[in-house]
């Protein structure tokens, strides 16, 4: 196929409702994203109308997507999935946006993941000293669990429990997300309480090595590795005690991704997903898969890694760590990394249109 394939894009921001002809404001963009598109351009195109389209990519922040949004997205895609292809279609939203659906998905498909417990705000409330004793059990058989809504980003509506909590530690958290499941409820009707295992570091340094793939139509096309000492924590806390370490798990990330590869991709495709970044931990030398986000775009997809000091002496030593480390500085050109990847999309669009 030699001629430009036309890509729309429909999540809560476009495609639906007033903003169905809007251009700008593409949900969750990331940075030099739209230069990236523009510089691809010469074999991809955004277009204004769904009729005109090769290629339709939902794009939407699963933890502000409402149901009532999901809905309306659903009925516009109905009459487009036998003539185009869908990037991550509506349908698998919930397979992705709740975490125990997923868990549930992913244990199908023969891979590991956390033991988890799925608490409804409503069995909460008939039974408060039968779901405290669950918890206290599932306690004294991990160490240690987090207790977090089934539905939110990682940062928000989670708490840490060992064994050294109270019965009322137990129950005052529970409360406590019971009533922000509830604040939800309205507009998220999936909103649950999780309890899920806590994965220990296998390490005797007590670093936590997270590992993200990203993947596209059932291709790896990058990775990186970000760790630190905290039971929970986010790329922006890595410091420069981490860095040695961060240097040296990225020198060697190549190999576990190609060790692991198959089972990778079996995350995002027994999710009903062909692009999204998928979450793992390291554990007897096997993958923990812990979650899947289509729409990767914290802080490394923005600013860089690590926390400012991290970033500077990443950005002046490029010279001396690009051969040690090209993944990070791959991801970190945004503008080239996004073209490659609308081109990408070109290539498998393309050649699916002409099979």
């Amino acid at each position: 196929m030699s001629s430009k394939i036309k890509i729309y894009f429909i999540g809560r921001k476009q495609g639906i409702g007033h903003r169905k002809w809007r251009l700008s404001h593409l949900e969750n963009r990331r940075k030099d994203e739209p230069q990236g598109l523009i510089d691809a351009s010469r074999k991809i195109e955004q277009i204004r109308f769904i009729s005109r389209a090769n290629v339709i990519w939902v794009r939407i922040r699963p933890e502000f997507t409402t149901d009532v949004e999901v809905n309306k997205i659903k009925e516009r895609l109905k009459k487009e999935r036998e003539e185009k292809i869908i990037i991550n279609d509506i349908d698998s939203f919930y397979n992705y946006d709740s975490k125990n659906i997923t868990f549930q998905l992913w244990k199908k498909a023969g891979l590991e993941c956390p033991n988890y417990i799925s608490i409804s705000p409503r069995k909460l409330e008939k039974d408060q000293s039968r779901i405290v004793t669950l918890i206290q059990e599932f306690i004294s058989i991990h160490d240690k669990i987090f207790l977090r809504t089934n539905n939110e980003t990682a940062a928000k509506g989670i708490f840490v429990l060992d064994s050294n909590c109270t019965q009322k530690d137990i129950l005052d958290k529970l409360l406590f997300l019971k009533n922000r499941c509830l604040s939800f409820k309205s507009n998220r009707m999936g909103t649950n309480i999780l309890s899920v295992e806590f994965i220990k570091p296998e390490n005797k340094s007590g670093f936590i090595d997270l590992y993200r793939a990203h993947i596209l139509f059932g291709k790896i096309i990058s990775y990186y590795v970000v760790t630190s000492k905290l039971d929970v924590f986010h790329n922006k806390d890595m410091c420069m005690d981490d860095l040695e370490r961060f240097i040296t798990l990225n020198q060697e990330i190549p190999n576990i991704i190609e060790r692991f590869k198959e089972q990778i991709l079996l995350g995002a495709r027994s999710l009903g997903c062909n692009i999204g970044a998928i979450e793992f931990f390291i554990r007897n030398g096997k993958p923990i898969f812990l979650e899947f986000n289509p729409m990767w775009g914290g802080q490394a997809s923005k600013t860089g890694f690590g926390s400012d000091e991290v970033q500077g002496l990443l950005s002046k030593q490029k010279s001396n760590l690009v051969k040690k480390i090209p993944n990070i500085y791959s991801f970190l050109d945004y503008r080239n990394y996004y073209q490659n990847l609308y081109e990408k999309i070109y290539d498998n669009v393309s050649r699916t249109l002409t099979d």
